[in-house]
Parts: structure tokens; C-alpha cells; sequence
């Protein structure tokens, strides 16, 4: 398994796209070699503003954004950044993560406890299933998220404690040992489920997106918000090219298109933003996540190798602080996201 996080997006009132979701396909090996620098992020989720619920009061096509909150605000925001923390945890300290504890580590940190059993995701999905509109795929591949989780969430609740309170040290890892092969086979089973969910569930927000574009394109009234959507969508397409596409195969070339098009999307965006508002803070994290964008693509086009301690930095929650990084764009993003929850558009 390689180390892979998600970057979770959060559905603001009126639908708006405010992030984006990385499907989980890979979890990176704690040292990486330079050219295996892949889709790595170690970005936090994000807590579901407030308003967010009102989307929930939405028919028609806006019921899309109403499932579409469900599955985030309940499950994705809530547990897939968890779990794969833990397990990020858990193996960070394992000299063989196949073979597991061995009894002879001079540190142990155990794992990240996950808050929670996956009951209240369950319930979202259930209810987004009975909702309309019909999303066969997504609904499927919710039910397997579900399922996986709350194996994963029982597995890591078997062993949380034990760790925390460093009863090994009183059984000479017995237990340690034993848990070893199910905590893994969960984390391994909730990967798989949470790429496919993830996944399903981003194409559900472009969707959404989209439906946004084409309600405030001619209207007057909402050039910001058009702005700061159209933006958003741009963004969204760098992120993915940049933390989906392994490393070593990433294009200057199209690393550049995506920056022109930012540039393009940040100037409209700025000459439409209001004054008397926040919208300036999201245009401030537009600028920073752009030029993260760009520091990408020199590092590509110098053809720049990483360090030795910014190739251990890369894919863990350090990874923001290394420039010309995937993980650095991805932290940008998810704050030029975050932003966007003070706004009201």
C-alpha cells in the first residue's frame, strides 16, 4: 500500500463546488525513491459549514447537492481522512508493515483513533439512497464505503487503547501481534472502497458544479459567483492533474495550461469581487494555490530532484512545506477551499 490521503470537499449553501475529493488509489511507502513521487496529500478535511444543511431544503436538480452533502458531510469529511491517518500512523513506526509489530521497536506510536463507529454515514447513505435522484453506482459503491468502514472503525477500536496506554509493554506484544493481520486487511478493504466512493462522489460535484455554471452564467447579479465558482472548477482540474498523476510522468506543459487558465479564471474573479465581504480571502488563497501550481510546474520542467529530507517530507503531513510538491499545491487548495466557508454567494 501506498500513502495516498483524500483532499474532501465541502458543499456550501446554493450548491456551491468549494473542494475537491481524491480518491484514495494509493498509499505512499514512508521513504519514497525520487522517480515513485506520486498523488500524495496529507491535507486535512474539512469541517461542513454550518449552512450547509440548507441545501437539504433544495428539489429538483438541486437534490443533487442535497445527496451530494449527505455523502460528504457524513461520511467522506467525517472518516476517510481518519482512517487513512490511522493506518499512515500505525505504519509509520512498523520497520515491515507486512509483517507487522515484532516486539524490538524502540518506539511505538501506535495509531490515530477514529471518532466514531461509521453509524451516522450509514444513516446519511441510507438516506440519500431514498432520496431522489437515482445514482445507481454512486449508491452502490456508498453501501461497500459503509461496510468497509465500520470494519476498519471496529478494527482500529480493538487496538486504540491498547497502544494508547502502552499495554504491549505488559504482554510482550501478544495482542499487538495477533490484531496485526485484520487491522490491515480493513485499512487495505477501506482504501479500495473509499477510492471507489470518492471517486463516484466527484463526479456527482462536477455535475453539481456545472449546474451552478449554467444558472449564474447571464445572470447579473451573480458574476461573483460565477466567478468564484468557474474558478473553483479550474482549480479543482489542476489539483486532481497534480496530486492524481504519479510524479514522474507529470507534463510542464500541461501544468502551464493549467496556470494560464488560473490566471485567466483569478483576474475575473478579482475584478468581481465584492468589497464589503470575504470573497477577498478566497481570492488571496486563489493566488497562493496558484503559485504553488506554478512552483510545480518549474520543479517539472527544471526536471529538480528532491532532497533526501524533503523526499521523507513527501506524503506525510509535512509534505505542505516542500516546494514544487503535489502535497504543497493540495494544502493551498484546501485552504483557498476553506476560505470559501465564510462566504455567503
Amino acid at each position: 500500500m501506498k500513502r495516498h490521503q483524500n483532499t474532501i470537499t465541502t458543499l456550501l449553501a446554493l450548491a456551491m463546488l468549494l473542494a475537491v475529493s481524491l480518491g484514495c488509489r494509493a498509499v505512499t511507502d514512508r521513504l519514497q525513491e525520487e522517480s515513485d513521487v506520486s498523488d500524495v496529500n496529507s491535507g486535512p478535511s474539512y469541517p461542513t459549514p454550518a449552512d450547509s444543511s440548507d441545501s437539504s431544503k433544495s428539489t429538483g436538480e438541486d437534490g443533487l447537492t442535497a445527496k451530494s452533502n449527505l455523502y460528504i458531510s457524513k461520511c467522506v469529511n467525517v472518516y476517510s481522512n481518519s482512517v487513512m491517518n490511522s493506518y499512515q500512523r500505525y505504519t509509520s513506526w512498523l520497520r515491515d508493515p507486512k509483517a507487522g509489530p515484532t516486539g524490538k521497536e524502540t518506539l511505538v506510536y501506535g495509531l490515530y483513533e477514529i471518532r466514531g463507529d461509521g453509524a451516522d454515514c450509514a444513516a446519511a447513505v441510507e438516506e440519500a439512497k431514498n432520496s431522489d435522484p437515482d445514482l445507481p453506482e454512486l449508491e452502490a459503491a456508498a453501501d461497500k464505503y459503509v461496510t468497509a468502514l465500520k470494519e476498519a472503525a471496529s478494527q482500529v477500536k480493538n487496538v486504540y487503547e491498547y497502544y494508547d496506554q502502552e499495554d504491549y509493554k505488559d504482554d510482550n506484544f501478544e495482542k499487538g501481534k495477533a490484531s496485526h493481520q485484520p487491522l490491515m486487511a480493513a485499512f487495505e478493504a477501506f482504501r479500495t472502497a473509499n477510492e471507489a466512493f470518492t471517486v463516484e462522489v466527484d463526479k456527482l460535484e462536477d455535475q453539481v458544479a456545472q449546474n451552478r455554471l449554467d444558472e449564474y452564467r447571464n445572470d447579473p447579479t451573480k458574476k461573483f459567483a460565477f466567478a468564484a465558482t468557474d474558478f473553483s472548477v479550474k482549480a479543482k482540474k489542476a489539483m486532481t492533474y497534480s496530486a492524481r498523476t504519479p510524479f514522474a510522468t507529470l507534463s510542464a506543459d500541461t501544468l502551464q495550461s493549467h496556470a494560464e487558465e488560473l490566471e485567466t479564471a483569478l483576474a475575473t474573479l478579482r475584478s468581481n469581487t465584492p468589497n464589503d465581504g470575504m470573497g477577498g480571502m478566497f481570492s488571496d488563497g486563489g493566488e497562493k494555490f496558484l503559485k504553488a501550481v506554478k512552483e510545480l510546474m518549474r520543479r517539472v520542467r527544471e526536471k529538480k530532484p528532491f532532497s533526501g529530507h524533503e523526499r521523507d517530507w513527501v506524503g506525510t503531513q509535512s509534505g505542505w512545506m516542500v516546494e514544487g510538491s503535489p502535497d504543497k499545491v493540495v494544502y493551498e487548495y484546501n485552504n483557498m477551499v476553506r476560505s470559501r466557508a465564510f462566504m455567503r454567494l
